[in-house]
Protein backbone atom coordinates (compact mmCIF):
# COMPACT_ATOMS: atom_id res chain seq x y z
CA UNK A 1 0.00 0.00 0.00
CA UNK A 2 2.92 2.18 0.77
CA UNK A 3 4.51 1.55 -2.41
CA UNK A 4 0.89 2.51 -4.47
CA UNK A 5 0.94 6.03 -2.16
CA UNK A 6 -1.75 4.96 -0.19
CA UNK A 7 -0.05 5.32 3.01
CA UNK A 8 0.10 8.70 4.20
CA UNK A 9 1.99 8.42 7.63
CA UNK A 10 5.92 8.07 7.38
CA UNK A 11 8.57 6.41 9.76
CA UNK A 12 12.02 5.72 10.07
CA UNK A 13 11.04 2.15 11.34
CA UNK A 14 9.95 -0.94 10.06
CA UNK A 15 5.56 -1.14 10.16
CA UNK A 16 6.66 -4.80 10.50
CA UNK A 17 9.93 -4.85 11.99
CA UNK A 18 10.22 -9.09 12.44
CA UNK A 19 8.86 -9.35 8.51
CA UNK A 20 11.71 -12.22 8.18
CA UNK A 21 11.01 -14.32 11.41
CA UNK A 22 10.26 -17.56 10.55
CA UNK A 23 6.43 -18.87 12.39
CA UNK A 24 8.63 -20.94 14.75
CA UNK A 25 10.49 -18.08 15.79
CA UNK A 26 7.45 -15.37 17.40
CA UNK A 27 7.06 -15.56 21.01
CA UNK A 28 3.61 -15.17 22.24
CA UNK A 29 3.73 -11.65 24.19
CA UNK A 30 1.33 -10.69 26.89
CA UNK A 31 0.13 -7.25 27.23
CA UNK A 32 -1.49 -5.81 30.26
CA UNK A 33 -4.69 -3.33 29.50
CA UNK A 34 -8.19 -2.52 29.60
CA UNK A 35 -8.84 -6.13 27.18
CA UNK A 36 -8.06 -8.45 29.63
CA UNK A 37 -11.27 -8.41 31.20
CA UNK A 38 -12.79 -8.59 27.96
CA UNK A 39 -10.49 -11.61 27.44
CA UNK A 40 -11.15 -13.61 30.19
CA UNK A 41 -14.60 -13.87 29.01
CA UNK A 42 -14.30 -15.06 25.93
CA UNK A 43 -14.26 -12.40 23.68
CA UNK A 44 -11.73 -12.22 21.12
CA UNK A 45 -9.06 -9.51 20.79
CA UNK A 46 -6.79 -7.81 18.52
CA UNK A 47 -4.83 -6.00 20.34
CA UNK A 48 -3.00 -3.35 18.40
CA UNK A 49 -0.99 -0.66 20.83
CA UNK A 50 2.63 0.37 20.56
CA UNK A 51 5.34 -1.05 22.93
CA UNK A 52 6.71 -0.11 24.99
CA UNK A 53 3.31 2.27 25.50
CA UNK A 54 3.48 5.61 24.70
CA UNK A 55 4.35 8.31 27.41
CA UNK A 56 0.28 9.16 27.69
CA UNK A 57 -0.66 5.92 27.96
CA UNK A 58 -3.84 5.63 30.77
CA UNK A 59 -3.38 9.41 32.02
CA UNK A 60 -5.25 12.59 31.74
CA UNK A 61 -3.00 12.90 28.36
CA UNK A 62 -4.08 9.81 26.82
CA UNK A 63 -7.10 11.36 24.50
CA UNK A 64 -7.27 12.06 20.73
CA UNK A 65 -5.07 15.04 20.80
CA UNK A 66 -2.27 12.78 21.05
CA UNK A 67 -3.59 10.12 18.04
CA UNK A 68 -0.68 10.17 14.91
CA UNK A 69 -4.06 11.30 12.55
CA UNK A 70 -2.11 9.80 9.65
CA UNK A 71 -1.29 6.31 11.26
CA UNK A 72 -4.96 6.19 12.22
CA UNK A 73 -6.28 6.89 8.75
CA UNK A 74 -3.15 4.18 7.36
CA UNK A 75 -5.11 1.35 10.16
CA UNK A 76 -8.26 2.76 8.63
CA UNK A 77 -7.20 1.98 5.27
CA UNK A 78 -5.35 -1.53 6.18
CA UNK A 79 -8.61 -2.62 7.72
CA UNK A 80 -11.11 -1.60 5.37
CA UNK A 81 -9.03 -3.19 2.56
CA UNK A 82 -8.64 -6.44 4.68
CA UNK A 83 -12.19 -6.43 5.38
CA UNK A 84 -13.53 -5.92 1.79
CA UNK A 85 -10.85 -8.63 0.56
CA UNK A 86 -11.87 -11.25 3.55
CA UNK A 87 -15.48 -10.66 2.61
CA UNK A 88 -15.16 -10.52 -0.96
CA UNK A 89 -17.17 -7.02 -1.42
CA UNK A 90 -14.31 -4.82 -2.79
CA UNK A 91 -16.94 -3.98 -5.37
CA UNK A 92 -19.26 -3.03 -3.45
CA UNK A 93 -17.30 0.18 -2.08
CA UNK A 94 -17.89 3.55 -3.14
CA UNK A 95 -14.89 4.55 -5.19
CA UNK A 96 -13.35 8.40 -4.57
CA UNK A 97 -13.24 11.13 -6.87
CA UNK A 98 -9.80 13.04 -7.03
CA UNK A 99 -11.19 15.34 -5.24
CA UNK A 100 -12.08 13.26 -2.46
CA UNK A 101 -8.90 12.36 -2.48
CA UNK A 102 -7.20 15.58 -2.33
CA UNK A 103 -9.71 17.12 0.15
CA UNK A 104 -9.40 13.89 2.69
CA UNK A 105 -5.08 14.41 2.71
CA UNK A 106 -5.04 18.12 3.57
CA UNK A 107 -8.23 18.28 5.89
CA UNK A 108 -7.27 18.94 9.13
CA UNK A 109 -10.33 20.20 11.45
CA UNK A 110 -10.75 18.24 14.47
CA UNK A 111 -13.99 16.19 14.87
CA UNK A 112 -13.79 14.75 18.23
CA UNK A 113 -15.66 16.51 21.17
Amino acid sequence: MRKLGIIESTDSQPFLPELHKEHNQFRRGFVEDDHVPFMARGVEILHMIPTPFPPQWHKMEDDGEHLDIPTVRDWTRIVTAFTAEWLDIAEYLPKKTEGQLKREATETAKTEL
